[in-house]
């Protein structure tokens, strides 16, 4: 907290100036979710003492210590200086209880600021109202197109929600329209939190807070351990970790002088407990207590409809299937969890890249069978067809993995915009789905090609090249193969390349045994083996 450096005369001297353009100020209401924080620049300082000085500057950054860490302002009389822990610096004056990020050294702004407060007070009084003991004004200047504007909310800290003092439509707040009082709340908490966490230094320590927010975390650490699909947002590691910053603050801090870093800390906890809570309708009348309870809302695609059904059970060897699953449980009611998303994308990049590899293995043997089966033959042309699908199925793979970065998908928002961006208004998320699984569908289609050739190539190789004895060769080679991987599955799972490729051979086992029961069942032409 800093000196006041404004003598009370000049302070009255800066109070009784007038200024004819801030004469036209308007207070403009916002949400704390609104304000320019993170999106102001932040220039270079550039400075043009080039001497440090000897003895004296130990005296000039002792001072510096006394005021609590932070460079003197020539700020008026009432009015302190905080540094937020991130390194924004804001001002507070407690008697007037008004919170500014602007700076107050610059007459034009204090002034501005002053007169924001005298249009608030009285359009307050001319409403017969009077402001709760526990409330804070925040005020922010702002260039509008014809007048200058101050931006500003008010804080309850007892009812932990902000305020103003005209009606406002939510639109205007960035906020969703409410359906109720207590739907107004649920929107309402974490704004609260948002204003907390962004200026922390001059409250009080709110000791309940921090106990009610130990406890939702203890909760939330057994509930994501023994439900799968919990709504908690954090994993129990993360919780872990959340508790332990929590008590290690709470242990070693022996004075209040670094509360700010505390509630700071407490308060981004808690605003991300209370826009999970908002979401799934935490204390309404119908809350979602699983991630995969419906909430309502249209959904296209819900169900695979029957022309993808039949394009993946057939061309696409079935592979979708589970990569949309596992997108429409993520996707569920349209909210999506950053924790759970990012697990199934490390799958899928990790199943991009394995897949790329064996199709670039695949690529390799069909390179060499070229070189080896005879020209003008139908082992060649299943061996070219073997090597463009190989080609195909490694470029995707290559885009799929450079597309989605883990950095451009790093944040629920992100991560929202994104599916909005690519669902389908008819077919839900069934089409991104397909392109996800492009890479697995190639590398299938690459190796069942190119042990066709091989098979092919052989038996050319022998002279006896039919369509009969190709079958033949494929049954009796291929059932074994089929019994084995399907043996693999059941203990193993289905998962990655491996499990597509389990996926692909047991439908293909499934076309070959339907074939023979139909064959079986023709009373007359029975086959013959040369």
């Amino acid at each position: 907290m800093t000196s006041p450096c404004i003598s009370p005369s000049e302070d009255r001297d800066w109070q009784n100036a007038t200024n004819k353009p801030y004469q036209q100020l308007a207070l403009v209401p916002v949400s704390p979710n609104q304000h320019g924080r993170y999106r102001a620049p932040a220039p270079l300082i550039s400075g043009n003492v080039k001497s440090i000085p000897g003895f004296a500057m130990i005296d000039k950054i002792v001072a510096l210590n006394k005021e609590n860490d932070t460079e003197p302002h020539d700020i008026p009389e009432g009015w302190y200086a905080y540094i937020h822990p991130e390194g924004a610096t804001y001002h507070y004056h407690p008697i007037l209880r008004v919170i500014t990020p602007c700076d107050i050294s610059n007459r034009d702004n204090w002034r501005s600021i002053l007169n924001a407060f005298d249009v608030l007070m009285a359009s307050i009084t001319e409403k017969a109202r009077e402001l709760p003991v526990s409330c804070e004004i925040y005020f922010e200047l702002s260039s509008g197109k014809t007048r200058k504007e101050c931006l500003y909310y008010l804080i309850d800290h007892t009812a932990r929600i902000p305020f103003w003092i005209t009606d406002i439509a939510t639109g205007a707040l960035g906020l969703e329209p409410v359906a109720s009082s207590e739907h107004m709340k649920s929107v309402m908490i974490p704004e609260y939190w948002q204003h907390i966490e962004h200026f922390p230094m001059h409250n009080l320590y709110p000791l309940q807070a921090e106990e009610e927010l130990i406890a939702i975390l203890g909760h939330g650490l057994v509930d994501d351990k023994t439900a799968p699909t919990s709504t908690t947002p954090y994993s129990a590691m993360e919780v872990k970790q959340f508790l332990y910053a929590l008590e290690i603050m709470k242990n070693n801090m022996s004075s209040t002088r670094h509360d700010g870093y505390r509630l700071c800390t407490v308060a981004r906890l808690w605003l991300m407990i209370a826009r999970t809570r908002h979401v799934n309708a935490y204390g309404l009348r119908a809350p979602r207590l699983d991630r995969l309870q419906s909430t309502g809302v249209l959904e296209g695609g819900e169900e695979i409809s029957p022309v993808l059904e039949v394009l993946s059970s057939t061309l696409l060897l079935d592979t979708p299937r589970t990569t949309f699953k596992r997108l429409r449980n993520l996707w569920h009611g349209r909210i999506v969890y950053q924790r759970h998303w990012q697990a199934f994308f490390e799958d899928l990049r990790r199943d991009w890249i394995h897949s790329g590899v064996l199709t670039l293995g695949v690529w390799i043997a069909d390179v060499g069978l070229l070189y080896v089966v005879p020209a003008r033959s139908t082992s060649r042309d299943l061996t070219a067809v073997s090597c463009g699908l190989s080609v195909t199925g490694v470029l995707l793979s290559s885009i799929l993995y450079k597309i989605h970065t883990e950095d451009k998908l790093s944040g629920a928002f992100a991560i929202t915009e994104y599916l909005i961006r690519v669902e389908s208004y008819d077919y839900g998320l069934q089409p991104l789905s397909v392109m996800l699984s492009l890479p697995y569908t190639f590398f299938l289609w690459a190796i069942l090609t190119s042990a066709t050739a091989l098979v092919v190539a052989l038996l050319e190789h022998m002279g006896r090249f039919s369509l009969t004895s190709f079958l033949v060769a494929i049954i009796s080679g291929g059932l074994p193969l089929l019994f084995l991987l399907n043996a693999t599955s059941f203990f193993a799972g289905h998962s990655g390349p491996v499990g597509v490729l389990v996926r692909g051979t047991s439908w293909v086992g499934r076309c070959i045994a339907n074939a023979m029961l139909q064959l079986l069942r023709r009373p007359t032409n029975q086959a013959t083996f040369d």
